[in-house]
């Protein structure tokens, strides 16, 4: 936990939030061409994926760091409607630390989703209540607690999936996987996917025969031999 320095047993009440309205902009859009717009950066490790396929959210972070139950609790309480929770769990799959009642308990505040940098448990019952979460993995056994109790932290800058998550950042999540907004760039970024956004869908939208991709003049200059 070295890297985190300073930010460990510190607690923040305050998140300097992505505006609701920038949030609302991403509803429509997808993880994919959000990816493309940012460079093919900010994009999660491929093992946090959604419990359920269809499972997606969208909306600020507030971070989490560590496993232990009782921070990730004040993560919770801390949080508001419509926020992500981000655990920074360090990528542990032998233990899970997030499961139903949880989750249930997120959607009574309408929380909008949760990633989880480790395992979760109660995943049939997560997939009943349809909550959002993402994690890398599922597994019966969690910790006991409390677990590095004294190496946590609420709404610092952490890595999760090999991404820094700043407290407030647009955090994106769908069959694809997880994809972060920095929080100075959300807006424009929003700009820029809803524009390749629209034109993509009119051009798909103009298909009524096979449009030929005509790469055989290219291939030809790279060197392969077309017979």
């Amino acid at each position: 936990m070295r890297e985190y320095g300073n930010f460990l047993r510190k607690i923040f009440t305050k998140v300097d939030r992505v505006p609701l309205d920038v949030v609302r902009r991403y509803q429509d859009f997808y993880s994919a061409l959000i990816c493309d717009v940012l460079g093919k950066h900010q994009v999660m490790h491929v093992d946090l994926t959604p419990l359920s396929p269809g499972m997606r959210f969208c909306g600020p972070a507030v971070t989490s760091l560590g496993p232990d139950l009782t921070v990730r609790r004040m993560a919770i309480d801390l949080a508001e409607p419509g926020d992500v929770l981000v655990v920074a769990a360090g990528g542990v799959r032998d233990y899970a630390c997030f499961g139903d009642g949880t989750a249930q308990r997120m959607m009574t505040k309408s929380l909008a989703g949760a990633v989880i940098d480790g395992c979760v448990r109660d995943a049939a019952g997560i997939r009943r209540l349809g909550f959002p979460t993402f994690c890398r993995g599922v597994t019966p056994r969690n910790y006991h607690y409390p677990a590095a109790g004294d190496h946590g932290a609420v709404n610092v800058p952490v890595v999760c999936g090999d991404v820094l998550v700043e407290p407030g950042d647009l955090v994106f999540g769908d069959d694809d996987g997880v994809v972060v907004v920095p929080g100075a760039m959300a807006a424009e970024v929003a700009d820029e996917v809803a524009d390749r956004l629209s034109a993509e869908r009119a051009q798909r939208g103009s298909w009524t025969d096979y449009p030929p991709f005509a790469v055989e003049e290219e291939l030809v200059r790279r060197g392969y031999d077309v017979q």
